[in-house]
């Protein structure tokens, strides 16, 4: 993030340096007025330094504007260089730190390109300016220059007061905010619930009170802001006065003219401007600064390495070592001991009581949740060896909650691809048999489906999905209960999709509740409490889980030959 705005930042200070040297106008031209024009009443004197005064000044406008605009664009910079990114880094963290309120980092990104865009930046490049603005002042007299500084340090014990008092309440503003987010997002995506139970005046005054939180931390970063910026501002008004006055008391005594006093009350007001500027600004300095160490820390933990070599996609097997799963690797894996191979062709239901592990699995074998222990090989090569984008290519995949989105439905079934196959949407839609229900719909493939497909039924949804899986003919295909809102002739139409794709050559990993999700499956996987249970041929598993506890694991005790059969890991060993 440093080393874009390099170069902006570079160019900035060249302006700031020719900015701050045309700012010494105003002390030169008063020291020349009181010093030369009025002593000597030279008229055409006035007059030259009059017009030369006017083109430095016309000169310093056209810096300022130069600055302010690239101040501005160094905001659009930032958002160039940052957004993808940072939206990319968004979506993957939601598969890790759960759905609590937390750090948005788009917001983060807003937060760094407004104070970016705005003069916070510049009144930064001044601020070393001041140290010479006052050199100029001791030159002038040392008693000046003595009062000056004794202001300058007061001012910088201002701004770091203020830099203490800032941090506190800027942290908790912005964890009211997401606080406020994750609600407002709660409440949009359960809309139908909160309005059909009622429960719109309580979630609102939940609401209420985090966004009544959220302006109370706002209000108290302000009002301490606004604190420190006035006492600043009045203490350099004070301070300037004092100059003057110090500066009327030299020339009283004869140890300066007035052309100097007037000069050195104006390089004091100077010096010191950069520091109110920055006092100003402090508020949205600590927010933007927060806002990049959380992006920092947000694109570091998000960050992939891009393969340098690209695999062949695979086509022959899926094999799963002693893997164990979970979204952060600091705690304890979700699923684990989960040990199993299959070749193209195969199809795998997987079984187990709600909150066994079924879906953690899922989330695994397709790569969004990394592997902690063992290993996953796709035709022998590792999961994470592959580039994930390439393997996306290859990889359908339908999780329990059907999510679509804004679109038509072809553009949800095509993956949004820029120029999609249209022959392909219509293949994929003919594998998974839902062409009749799209062509059915008023627009029929171009039909809009809103937002998180609102416009249609759950059913609907889990078709299209079904056929989004299915797009691209992928190798291989992982359905999270795939059947949980399909009616009788749904099932039907699921279990042939799910047979053509067994017959082209693909797996099949099928997560099922219903009976009906595992009739095109010929291998089945039974977890319980997060580990595997018993895996092997769909006959001989049902027949086990049907079987007592204690026939159970005799059989799996004394029947080694047997799990050597099925398992083609272990047979691989």
């Amino acid at each position: 993030m440093v080393k874009f705005a390099r170069m902006p930042i570079a160019v900035l200070f060249g302006l700031s340096i020719t900015s701050n040297i045309l700012m010494l106008t105003g002390s030169v031209f008063m020291l020349q007025v009181y010093d030369r024009v009025l002593p000597s009443r030279s008229i055409p004197t006035l007059v030259a330094l009059t017009v030369l005064v006017s083109v430095l000044y016309g000169f310093y406008a056209f810096i300022e504007w130069i600055r302010a605009r690239m101040a501005s664009r160094l905001g659009g910079l930032v958002h160039e260089r940052l957004s993808v990114p940072l939206f990319q880094a968004s979506v993957k963290q939601k598969l890790f730190a759960g759905y609590g309120a937390g750090p948005d980092p788009i917001r983060d990104l807003d937060s760094l390109e407004q104070f970016a865009s705005s003069m916070g930046p510049i009144s930064l490049l001044d601020l070393p300016w001041m140290p010479i603005y006052l050199g100029l002042t001791f030159v002038l007299h040392p008693l000046l220059g003595l009062i000056a500084l004794a202001g300058a340090v007061t001012i910088c014990g201002l701004l770091v007061v203020n830099e203490l008092h800032s941090r506190r309440p800027t942290l908790a503003a912005t964890a009211a905010a997401a606080e406020r987010g994750a609600y407002t997002s709660d409440a949009r995506s359960n809309a139908e619930s909160v309005i059909a139970m009622g429960m719109l005046q309580t979630i609102s005054e939940r609401w209420e009170r985090s966004a009544v939180q959220l302006v109370r931390t706002r209000q108290r970063s302000a009002d301490r802001s606004a604190f420190y910026s006035s006492v600043t501002k009045g203490f350099r008004y004070l301070l300037q006065s004092a100059v003057l006055a110090a500066g009327a008391y030299l020339v009283v005594q004869g140890d300066l003219t007035g052309g100097l006093m007037i000069a050195a009350s104006i390089l004091t007001s100077r010096a010191l401007a950069p520091v109110e500027q920055v006092v100003a600004h402090w508020r949205g300095f600590v927010g933007a600064r927060q806002a990049a160490i959380r992006i920092r820390e947000v694109l570091s933990s998000t960050a992939t390495e891009p393969r340098q070599t690209h695999l062949p996609l695979p086509t022959e097997s899926l094999i799963v070592a002693n893997m164990a799963t979970g979204p952060d690797p600091r705690r304890p894996p979700v699923a684990a001991g989960i040990e199993f191979g299959l070749r193209a062709g195969d199809g795998l239901g997987i079984i187990g009581l709600s909150g066994s592990g079924k879906s953690s699995l899922a989330r695994a074998l397709i790569g969004i949740w990394p592997v902690l222990h063992g290993e996953i090989r796709l035709d022998g090569s590792e999961l994470a060896h592959y580039d994930p984008e390439r393997l996306g290519q290859t990889v359908g995949y339908m999780p329990q909650a059907v999510e679509l989105f804004d679109g038509t439905v072809a553009e949800n079934i095509a993956h949004f691809q820029a120029a999609h196959d249209t022959e392909a949407v219509l293949r994929a839609a003919g594998a998974a048999r839902a062409h009749d229900l799209i062509a059915s719909l008023p627009d029929g493939y171009d039909t809009r489906i809103g937002e998180h497909g609102s416009l249609l039924s759950a059913g609907q949804r889990q078709r299209i999905g079904l056929a989004r899986a299915l797009f691209g003919e992928p190798f291989l295909i992982v359905l999270d209960e795939p059947n949980s809102n399909l009616d009788a002739e749904g099932d039907a139409a699921l279990t042939l999709a799910l047979a053509g794709a067994r017959k082209r050559g693909a797996i099949v990993i099928v997560i099922a509740h219903r009976p009906s999700a595992i009739v095109a499956v010929d291998k089945l996987l039974f977890m319980r409490d997060g580990r595997q249970a018993l895996f092997g041929s769909k006959e001989m598993v049902l027949q086990q889980i049907s079987q007592p506890p204690s026939v159970v694991n005799d059989r799996r005790e004394n029947d080694s030959a047997t799990r050597e059969l099925e398992n083609p890991v272990a047979r691989r060993a």
